[in-house]
């Protein structure tokens, strides 16, 4: 007996209607930086939000969109009907049409998320420094 399509009772098929979920490789592709930078925005809690499935972080469609909607908005750069958004579709069409080679990476995105990662790393550091600060200060006196 054959099984149907969107069988969910083996674990390898996942259906979810509606809602496009995607590898964190193929996550890195859609906002257009690179794979590592979303590693590491995963390890520092400031990227998108990922959801697990079967201990793999996977992202959403809109997840994505939400998280790159607000770097955008928060230089000021509009994404709908502007010339940012026609250079770099023609871009990801092009990269997602050429497999086996890398795709062109954003650069206005990849400096925004190099700033998040980078803001977020010192302010960790630096509230680590001052935990580490008071708990010597306190096993001296």
């Amino acid at each position: 007996m054959m099984r149907p399509q969107n069988d969910n009772a083996s674990p390898a098929v996942l259906h979810f209607p509606r809602r496009n979920i995607l590898s964190p490789h193929e996550a890195s592709h859609y906002l257009g930086i690179h794979p590592f930078q979303l590693r590491v925005m995963r390890w520092l809690r400031c990227g998108p939000k990922p959801i697990s499935i079967n201990r793999q972080a996977l992202y959403t469609e809109a997840e994505l969109r939400n998280f790159r909607l607000g770097l955008l908005s928060a230089v000021g750069v509009e994404e709908h009907g502007g010339p940012y958004r026609e250079i770099h579709s023609r871009a990801v069409a092009e990269a997602v049409g050429e497999e086996g080679e890398t795709s062109a990476a954003d650069p206005l995105l990849v400096l925004l998320s190099a700033n998040l990662i980078r803001r977020r790393a010192m302010g960790i550091s630096l509230w680590g420094m001052l935990v580490l600060g008071v708990g010597i200060d306190l096993i001296l006196f």
